[in-house]
């Protein structure tokens, strides 16, 4: 099985090159989106391989918006290029990294090749919920392209006088846009669908669910981006959303849960949880689906990713 790996990274060109170093072989290819902020050429001066690619087509990302979904977007125009019926699109971050062997990734792949893997919570996001009005219903605009800077508002028109004076003091201190203040005037958020799932961005996909995904997309383009521009955290809810979407026809595609390992259950630590060497057993006792996880910081702790490599090595797989 083919595995084409789609990466977005912003920063850490070592750490990059250490993840592409553990995880390429001769099935594998990498097509890689790094931030329009960030300077390339710290990244192709170290990572120069035949089967690794960086796109042209770059977006200035921000947290929890849009714009990530169009860096993945572009990822998946150019790896699907290159696709067969055999292969699996894996989409990855510059922080993640592997924590079972390159054996193990192939066999549990090849041995589930009629499933697709995504967290996606089959209820919809419930109508009465407090994430149901942040993201669905109130708008989000960007301030900055710096993380967490924006607000969430209503619609001028709601009647909500704390909202317009809020709305009013960012005016007429420029921090909103002429162009996204007029989008206010709406009586209210239309939504483009009557329900909205939600879940982590990562997934790994087969060629035939990527091109029905990016059919869906090409065909709703302008609505889909028009409406998701203004929406909190578009990447957690854009795919999973055109995934039910598509299924509610079409009963081919077969969901497994996501195949990254992320950490959101510790306190008084910022989250995601970036892993440590105390997070060794952890991460190594994961479930055999479990195949990477994220996130890692070389600067913070480099002797998590030796041990991960020495034990991974030392694993005795038999299939």
């Amino acid at each position: 099985m083919d595995k084409k790996y789609i990466v977005t990274a912003h920063e850490y060109p070592e750490q990059l090159k250490r993840l592409i170093d553990r995880l390429k072989d001769e099935k594998s290819s990498f097509y890689i989106h790094i931030d329009l902020k960030s300077d390339l050429s710290h990244f192709t001066s170290l990572i120069k391989y035949k089967n690794v690619s960086f796109i042209e087509d770059r977006v200035d990302c921000i947290w929890g918006d849009l714009s990530q979904v169009i860096a993945t977007i572009n990822l998946l125009k150019v790896a699907t290029k290159d696709m067969t019926n055999n292969s699996k699109v894996i989409f990855l971050s510059g922080q993640d990294y592997p924590i079972k062997s390159l054996e193990h990734i192939d066999y549990y792949l090849d041995s589930h090749k009629e499933y697709d893997f995504i967290d996606y919570d089959m209820s919809p996001i419930p109508k009465d919920s407090d994430i149901y009005r942040t993201r669905v219903k109130k708008y989000k605009i960007n301030l900055s392209s710096q993380r967490e800077d924006f607000v969430i508002v209503d619609s001028i028109l709601s009647f909500n006088l704390s909202n317009l004076k809020n709305i009013i003091h960012l005016l007429g201190n420029n921090k909103i846009k002429l162009k996204d203040f007029f989008i206010l005037f709406n009586i209210k958020r239309k939504s483009i669908f009557k329900e909205h799932y939600k879940g982590t961005n990562w997934f790994c996909f087969n060629l035939t669910t990527v091109e029905k995904i990016m059919k869906y997309v090409n065909q709703n383009k302008e609505k889909l981006f028009a409406y998701y521009k203004y929406t909190l955290c578009a990447d957690e809810q854009i795919f999973h959303t055109i995934l039910n979407e598509i299924m509610k026809k079409d009963k081919t595609i077969k969901l497994k849960p996501n195949i990254h390992f992320v950490d959101w259950s510790k306190k008084n630590v910022p989250l995601p949880v970036t892993f440590s060497k105390k997070d060794l057993d952890l991460l190594l006792n994961q479930p055999e689906h479990k195949l990477f996880a994220r996130k890692f910081c070389l600067d913070m702790d480099s002797e998590i990713l030796d041990l991960i490599d020495k034990n991974i090595v030392e694993q005795k797989t038999q299939y």
